[in-house]
């Protein structure tokens, strides 16, 4: 069983208050047809009409109509790819199982393979630009380019394990996630790492893995992971805040527009919903009971998720 499969199947203080349910006038999530039944692992928009999907098998899915229709890519590989990043219509980098990196100029048209071993798997990428990115997986190290992924260095990193998620603002100012509640930090586009707070702990005392992380700017970010975690940081990281609640299946994915706005997915098509920054997340109306796992928004009011067995959804708030 290789490393993704096992992540499929493994993925299945603040005080935060949910609610249930969604008024009418709020706008609503509805299913689009991928016309794929294989799992999709990441979404990545760079407009509200250009978008792509990757997922298990080599699987790339474009939009060119905000998801209106979806058309399958050829990827030129048969290894599960987890993470996707666009920085524009033209140039966007794809990872996944064997340690895959692709990279397109023309949209996905076309895509060259920048890295692959026999080994390990990428689950993150993230660039700032066409020349800056950085990727992270099954390894304790972080992989990083400057030259749109021409040549690839290695950043060390203290072992910790898996590293899960990625968020950077610019060149310099960037963070990290693993798989036992470690946070990063870096202001040197990583030439140096700082630790943060292991941010949370299950009541048998194992550190909770990490899924989703999302900074808007160099102090303020959000994560989210197993049990229903989600907390916040306020000073970019070295002290955060956030209280289990009953909610307990493991959320995925994680975006906060700005200070007030974001979304975060999970198990069992979950999706919560916060206007005040997390004081207070709302649970949302969910077309599917698939596990979600990735989710992209271009405004406050227009977003997609991903998830299981080729489920896309779009977010658009009405008025």
């Amino acid at each position: 069983m290789n490393s993704i499969t096992r992540w499929f199947q493994a993925l299945g203080g603040v005080s935060m208050v949910f609610l249930l349910g969604c008024p009418a006038d709020d706008g609503q999530w509805i299913a689009q047809q991928a016309g794929t039944t294989h799992n999709l692992a990441a979404v990545s928009f760079v407009d509200e009409q250009a978008g792509w999907v990757v997922g298990e098998s080599g699987t790339i899915l474009r939009t060119s109509d905000g998801g209106d229709q979806w058309i399958a890519l050829t990827s030129g590989i048969a290894v599960s790819l987890m993470g996707v990043d666009f920085v524009n219509a033209n140039h966007g980098w794809a990872v996944g199982d064997m340690m895959t990196i692709l990279h397109t100029a023309d949209g996905g048209e076309t895509w060259e393979t920048q890295k692959q071993e026999t080994h390990n798997a990428f689950l993150a990428v993230d660039f700032v630009d066409e020349r800056h990115g950085w990727a992270v997986g099954t390894f304790s190290e972080v992989f990083h380019t400057t030259d749109g992924g021409k040549h690839w260095t290695v950043q060390a990193v203290p072992d910790v394990g898996w590293f899960s998620a990625a968020s950077f603002l610019n060149t310099t100012h960037g963070w990290i996630g693993g798989v036992r509640g470690e946070i990063y930090s870096t202001t040197d586009g990583g030439n140096t790492w700082e630790p943060m707070n292991v941010i949370g702990f299950s009541g048998v005392g194992i550190s909770i893995r990490l899924t989703g992380l999302s900074f808007i700017d160099q102090a303020h970010g959000w994560a989210s992971g197993d049990d229903g975690i989600i907390a916040v940081t306020l000073d970019a990281g070295r002290l955060w805040n956030f209280q289990p609640n009953d909610i307990d299946i493991e959320l995925t994915g994680i975006e906060l527009l700005n200070v007030n706005e974001g979304w975060t997915v999970g198990e069992k098509g979950v999706l919560l919903h916060t206007a005040d920054g997390g004081a207070t997340w709302k649970q949302w109306k969910s077309p599917t009971t698939k596990t979600l796992w990735s989710l992209d928004f271009v405004t406050p009011s227009l977003g997609w998720a991903v998830g299981a067995d080729g489920t896309i959804l779009r977010y658009h708030a009405k008025g």
